[in-house]
């Protein structure tokens, strides 16, 4: 019999905000979108991205559907807190609602990306593909 995998979950936002989507960089893995790990007692999945979202980024959306499920390994040797880890990520379509852009200290930059711009992002991100689908369903 095979052995059960163990994995965290996480949460991604794509936020639209006038037809474009927000990219965060993340000093330690790079590329990211706005979310994060369920925190212990969270059972409202949608407002515990609203969470993670209004703490990195000051920002109020309105969390849509998912649309995107990955799956990735934290580098071991990252440095992040979450390294070595499987994390099972789960991207939900966000519309901007209101707030001035403020990240946390968990981030170092941003960029909004269009339809585009999109493309001259890293290719080997682990959302690329996610980002690539959202772009050319619209």
């Amino acid at each position: 019999m095979l052995e059960d995998q163990l994995f965290y979950v996480g949460q991604k936002a794509i936020i639209n905000k006038n037809g474009k989507i927000l990219i965060l960089n993340d000093p330690i893995l790079g590329l990211d979108l706005p979310g994060g790990k369920i925190q212990k007692d969270e059972f409202n999945l949608k407002a515990s991205l609203k969470r993670e979202i209004k703490e990195e980024t000051n920002l109020d959306v309105d969390v849509g559907s998912a649309c995107a499920t990955w799956l990735y390994e934290v580098p071991a040797d990252s440095g992040h807190r979450s390294a070595g880890r499987l994390v099972y990520t789960v991207a939900y379509k966000c519309k901007y609602l209101s707030g001035d852009l403020k990240l946390s200290d968990e981030h170092d930059g941003y960029i909004w990306v269009d339809k585009n711009s999109y493309t001259k992002l890293e290719h080997s991100w682990p959302a690329y593909s996610v980002i690539e689908s959202y772009f050319t369903s619209l």
